[in-house]
């Protein structure tokens, strides 16, 4: 098959290019730009997407001996991801920017322009796994499981992909614990075989989202009611600050009557 393998720069789809190329298929790395202004260096595991984690994937592709790309897909991923995690803030709803990265910029963007140069699937790091299922009508289709490695399991970040996008998907370390794959990396020789996994959201680097979203959002003051009388308790600068189920950082001076801790509901 010809394959596309979203290289981000990490141990991960560097290995799951790997894989992908060990298997036979034909292979090209593919690194996605998706700031505008990309830092040059990244601070330990905050952020992606910087101009060193493009010469990390660049430098994997050498060694495998496939070519590499760049892609600019900034624009959409400001349009469809950082704008409608900000929105989905100010509604007071609490978004996951991953799941919508995945959704519209690696399974839809990525994929579509994929299919359209006639390559066969797109390869990612994502640790899931993919399985034939059939039909009661006798219709086989592919569908997502999770990843054998639990503590590294993204499916749940993968749910919003169609049976369509799956169709078309690779997933090379669903089957894989997350140890192996760096020591797999090291006898590979890629130097990100160390490289720390990125867990914050990487278009906010220093982490503090809060502050994100109060330049992008303002203040925007309100009161906290309970909401089982209607009494008002407190006030706030803005729902975006907060999400349902939260019970720290409420600014609250007592329990509910009962004694129990109080907590956002809507």
């Amino acid at each position: 098959m010809k394959v596309l393998a979203a290289m981000s720069g990490g141990v991960d789809s560097a290995v799951a290019a790997a894989r992908a190329v060990a298997a036979g298929h034909e292979v090209i790395g593919v690194h996605l730009a998706l700031s505008t202004n990309p830092a040059t260096l990244r601070t330990g595991s905050r952020g992606c997407c910087s101009r060193e984690d493009a010469g990390d994937a660049r430098r994997v592709a050498d060694m495998l001996g496939i070519p590499f790309y760049v892609w600019d897909f900034a624009e959409r991923f400001r349009e469809d991801v950082i704008e409608d995690f900000v929105a989905s803030y100010a509604a007071g709803e609490t978004p996951n920017p991953c799941l919508r990265c995945n959704e519209k910029i690696k399974f839809e963007a990525l994929l579509e322009r994929g299919i359209e140069m006639g390559y066969d699937a797109v390869a990612t790091g994502h640790y899931a796994r993919l399985a034939r299922e059939v039909d009661a009508d006798g219709t086989t289709r592919t569908v997502l499981r999770r990843a054998v490695d639990e503590a590294k399991d993204q499916s749940y970040v993968l749910g919003v992909l169609t049976p369509e996008q799956l169709e078309h998907s690779m997933f090379p370390l669903g089957d894989s614990l997350k140890p192996d794959v760096r020591a797999e990396a090291e006898a590979a020789g890629f130097t990100v075989a160390s490289k720390p996994d990125s867990h914050d959201i990487c278009f906010i680097p220093s982490g503090d989202t809060q502050a994100f979203l109060g330049a992008k959002i303002g203040l925007r003051p309100g009161a906290m009611v309970d909401a089982s009388t209607g009494e008002e308790l407190g006030t706030h600068e803005g729902v975006h600050g907060f999400t349902i189920g939260q019970r720290k950082g409420l600014g609250l001076e007592r329990p509910a009557p009962d004694g129990k801790p109080r907590y956002v509901t809507s």
